[in-house]
């Protein structure tokens, strides 16, 4: 039986650095540069997980099987700029369920949980953003009552890479 439950401090971590990986690694396919990873240490991944834990605004939420995790998604709250009308929104920053655990429902108990730490923060409205090439993620979103809010554009210089020059 999976388990959702809050990340806590003394869970093992590895399980959320190979999954942090499978997900950059996902990812990347989505677009032929923008998102390539650099350089990633497993101890900037264990930071970003650890800073999840024991917050009032953000949350790691993960699926277990017995010990091992094997699902995760990220959640937090943030204040928009004060002219906004919706003055709190939550965002969810990461899911991902490792590849023999899909189709399993588990993605959906995460989003709802997630949905059920909005509301206890007091946030009616949350946003997830994902690559415009990512079909499986869009479908998943839609199929649980996820619209289509706006559409970042993005736009390549054709210049060589390196550091900008003056004219």
């Amino acid at each position: 039986m999976i388990a959702i439950r809050s990340l806590r401090k003394d869970d093992d971590f590895s399980d959320l650095i190979s999954l942090s990986r499978q997900f950059f690694g996902e990812y990347e396919t989505h677009h032929r540069d923008f998102f390539k990873i650099d350089h990633l240490e497993d101890e900037q991944i264990i930071a970003y997980f650890a800073s999840f834990c024991n917050r009032d605004t953000r949350q790691a939420l993960v699926a277990l099987d017995g010990e091992r995790i094997v699902a995760y998604i990220t959640v937090y709250v943030h204040e928009q700029v004060s002219y906004w009308q919706v003055k709190r929104l939550g965002e969810i920053s990461g899911l991902m369920v490792q590849p023999e655990y899909r189709k399993q429902g588990i993605a959906g108990r995460l989003l709802a949980a997630a949905k059920s730490f909005f509301a206890a923060q007091g946030v009616r409205y949350f946003a997830v953003y994902t690559a415009v090439a990512n079909r499986a993620a869009l479908e998943f979103y839609a199929q649980h009552g996820l619209v289509p809010l706006y559409t970042t554009m993005l736009g390549e210089i054709d210049a060589p890479p390196g550091p900008a020059r003056d004219g």
